[in-house]
C-alpha cells in the first residue's frame, strides 16, 4: 500500500493507493479509471464524473495542473517523504545549549569571541595560562555566544564554566 499527502491550496489529503483502479482519500473509497492521452494530457474518472486533466509542469513534489481548465498547484509526498520533512523542521526548531568548561585552573588571558558572536566548531575562544603554558578553549559546537562567564586577567577553576554557545 502506498500512503501519499497531497495539499492543494493549504489543504492536505490523505490518499492511499493499493493496486488498480481503487484508491482511498481521506478515508473515502473511491473507483477511478486514468486515461493517459501523451504523458502530460490524462482523463479521469470518478463514478460519473470525468475531468479532463493537463500536467503543466512537474519538479520537486510540486506538480501544476490544469483541471478542466482550472489551474491547481499541488505538493505531493510520500508517508517516508513526510516523515523526513517532520523531523528536519522539529531538528531545526531545538536549540542546542552547550556549556564550555575549564579544563584545569588557570589564569585568563584573552577572549577572543564576544557574546552574540558567531562561533564556528573548533574554533578558539578563550586562552588560558595554566602551569605557565597558554592554552587554547575552542568551540566545542557551532552557534552564537550566549554567554561569557569569565574575564581577562582573572582566575578560573577546573570546571568552571567559561563561556555558553546556543
Amino acid at each position: 500500500m502506498n500512503n501519499y499527502f497531497v495539499t492543494i491550496n493549504d489543504k492536505e489529503h490523505h490518499i492511499r493507493y493499493e493496486s488498480g483502479n481503487s484508491v482511498e482519500i481521506n478515508g473515502k473509497k473511491i473507483t477511478f479509471e486514468l486515461a493517459d492521452q501523451n504523458g502530460f494530457h490524462f482523463s479521469l474518472r470518478f463514478g460519473n464524473e470525468t475531468y479532463d486533466i493537463i500536467k503543466v509542469q512537474e519538479s520537486n513534489g510540486n506538480v501544476s495542473l490544469l483541471i478542466d481548465g482550472i489551474y491547481y498547484e499541488a505538493h505531493v509526498q510520500s508517508d517516508l517523504e513526510k516523515r523526513a520533512a517532520q523531523l528536519m523542521k522539529n531538528s531545526k526548531k531545538q536549540i542546542h545549549h552547550v556549556e564550555v568548561r575549564s579544563p584545569m585552573p588557570g589564569m585568563v588571558l584573552k577572549i577572543l569571541k564576544t557574546k552574540g558572536e558567531e562561533v564556528k566548531l573548533g574554533e578558539s575562544v578563550v586562552i588560558l595560562e595554566a602551569m605557565k603554558m597558554e592554552n587554547v578553549i575552542k568551540s566545542s559546537s557551532s552557534g552564537i555566544i550566549k554567554e561569557i562567564l569569565v574575564s581577562e586577567n582573572n582566575p578560573v577553576e577546573k570546571g568552571a564554566i567559561l563561556f555558553k554557545i546556543e
